[in-house]
């Protein structure tokens, strides 16, 4: 299996000196990744990352994960796709602000808790942020969704979704992924949802924990979580309400999910 971003962030010295020139060793690792970053650029890579040097390497020549061209040629698509849009309507139908800047239009979007600030060619995080490349793929893609749809209250699977057959493998590593990060581990998961605005629910299933979360506006998500028993594994699963169809496609759903696991199994 590829390493992630988090595999590559577990191997820095997780300092933030920012001497690579980057705010922080997970924007570093989200660019060695997802970017094609030279991971020896961090001035202080520990001798016992050393021998995934080469590993890394591999799998950026192997053109495994997202590299610079692919990120480049979609945002690319999406700008043409966001340039012609209304901004002022968009942030109505999606219940969101939205000003000028210098002539410029802009949205402010509630993004896992913290607010950013939307242009039709760049996002701006608040200082100090977690920066992510791809965020403004599924930025655009959000914004530029029909929207309106109100929030519905009723929860329903992936795989009942139009077309989501060849992705449900995708969402169901993922969820097997979380089990694995947190089996035994409830009293760890509870507090670093706390810290991304998830809440505990009642719902109507057995789940040992259930933590709703809303990472953009209308969007809502819910985790649940069963702990490991004798004879079973750790299990965790992913519903969304009915209504996010008209937010987000299949693509952006599923890395949605990706960003609430990657900032739910960050080390502390």
């Amino acid at each position: 299996m590829p390493l992630s971003v988090l595999d590559v962030y577990k191997l820095l010295p997780r300092s933030n000196c920012g001497e690579c020139g980057l705010s922080s060793c997970l924007a570093f690792a989200t660019q060695v990744i997802k970017e094609g970053e030279d991971l020896t650029r961090c001035p202080y890579l520990p001798e016992a990352a050393r021998p995934q040097v080469a590993v890394v390497q591999a799998q950026q020549q192997a053109g495994l994960g997202r590299r610079r061209e692919s990120l480049a040629i979609a945002r690319e698509a999406l700008e043409d796709k966001i340039a012609p849009l209304d901004f002022a309507r968009q942030a109505a139908t999606h219940g969101l602000r939205w000003g000028e800047e210098e002539g410029r239009p802009f949205i402010l979007l509630p993004f896992f808790g913290q607010e950013l600030k939307v242009f039709k060619d760049r996002v701006v995080y608040p200082p100090g942020a977690h920066e992510n490349p791809w965020d403004a793929i599924l930025i655009y893609n959000y914004l530029a969704s029909p929207g309106e749809a109100p929030v519905t209250g009723r929860w329903i699977s992936f795989q009942s979704l139009p077309n989501s057959v060849s992705k449900t493998r995708t969402l169901e590593r993922l969820q097997q992924q979380l089990a694995a990060d947190f089996a035994g581990r409830l009293g760890v998961l509870r507090p670093r949802a706390r810290d991304l605005g998830g809440r505990p629910v009642r719902v109507g299933e057995d789940a040992d924990l259930s933590l709703l979360f809303e990472p953009l506006p209308r969007v809502p998500i819910l985790l649940l979580y069963w702990e490991p028993e004798e004879d079973f594994p750790a299990q965790a699963r992913f519903l969304f309400d009915a209504s996010v169809g008209a937010y987000l496609d299949l693509e952006s759903l599923l890395f949605l999910v990706e960003g609430l696991m990657e900032r739910l199994t960050l080390p502390a």
